[in-house]
């Protein structure tokens, strides 16, 4: 298993995105509205094998608002992520030992960290970020982060009305 020491020295490096910021529809069957970038990422020059830094977008359904997200993936572990969710919940279900183990708290943004039984841990931000090219800056700054063409904001929705 992925250490915490081990993510520890992958956050402290600094990482470059090796494709320029482009969003495309998300393949997903459950829920098809999502919008994503992906890209790997480079470490000291190299292309570091099954890392990648993701971000994710749903536009406001209904009455839920936009959800948006940015996390890196290191050996497929989500080692870190923030989360904009201004409808939903978050139970903690790792992090033994930590503040908000086993707490719920919602809504709004949170920051996910890796603890030492894994992936899920997280904890709110306060406050929450004013839009979306704010929660991409927060994430880079803190995960040591330059993205080839900088943030590029989510495509336009428009509804074709009869």
């Amino acid at each position: 298993m992925t250490t915490r020491t081990e993510i520890d020295g992958f956050m402290t490096a600094a990482k470059y995105t090796v494709v320029p910021m482009n969003w495309r529809e998300k393949l997903a069957k459950k829920d098809p509205q999502w919008w994503e970038y992906v890209s790997a990422v480079e470490v000291d020059g190299v292309v570091v094998e099954n890392v990648q830094f993701i971000v994710q977008w749903r536009p406001s359904v209904g009455a839920a608002g936009d959800k948006y997200n940015c996390a890196l993936l290191y050996r497929g572990d989500r080692v870190y992520a923030v989360e904009l969710d201004p409808d939903g919940q978050h139970t903690n279900n790792c992090g033994k030992g930590r503040a908000l183990y086993k707490r719920r708290f919602g809504p709004g943004a949170h920051e996910h960290t890796w603890s030492e039984d894994g992936y899920g841990y997280a904890e709110p931000i306060s406050p929450d970020f004013p839009d979306f090219s704010a929660l991409f800056d927060y994430f880079c700054q803190k995960a040591n982060l330059t993205v080839e063409s900088g943030f590029k904001p989510p495509p336009s929705i428009q509804l074709n009305l009869l």
